[in-house]
């Protein structure tokens, strides 16, 4: 089996289950996607996100397809204790110059510094502050 190399962000994988995804993004994917996994801070915020939708057929055909198709083919690469040694850096790091993340951004980039995986995302803006104090390798796939 090949390691994973790219570790996708929440929007990432939004954008891939639209009905008509970026161009770029979808390009990306396809060329890349044996190299792809998600982190369990992402797979948190997906269920999350689905599960504050009101009930409904639309509901139940994303769960079916983040079940079926995300949980079936990409590794959920897991939140832990090298992580949240580099994440308590990361974070101890950035407080000492007065600049406040998101704590799951955070999390999810201390999963790929822990897993010297690229990071993809479109919020690189989210992200540049971890990069500044750790080894965080970004990359954006709507660009």
């Amino acid at each position: 089996m090949i390691r994973p190399y790219y570790l996708l962000d929440t929007n990432i994988i939004s954008e891939i289950m639209r009905a008509k995804p970026d161009a770029n993004v979808l390009k990306n994917f396809t060329e890349h996607e044996k190299l792809c996994a998600i982190s369990s801070t992402t797979w948190n915020e997906l269920l999350y996100g689905v599960n504050t939708m009101p009930a409904g057929k639309k509901r139940d055909l994303i769960f079916d397809d983040l079940v079926d198709d995300i949980q079936a083919n990409y590794e959920i690469i897991q939140y832990d204790n090298h992580a949240a040694w580099i994440h308590a850096d990361i974070r101890s790091r950035l407080k000492e110059q007065g600049i406040c993340v998101d704590f799951q951004d955070s999390q999810i980039a201390s999963i790929a510094v822990s897993n010297n995986m690229i990071l993809v995302t479109r919020n690189i803006k989210h992200f540049e502050p971890i990069q500044k104090v750790s080894t965080l390798m970004l990359e954006n796939w709507f660009e």
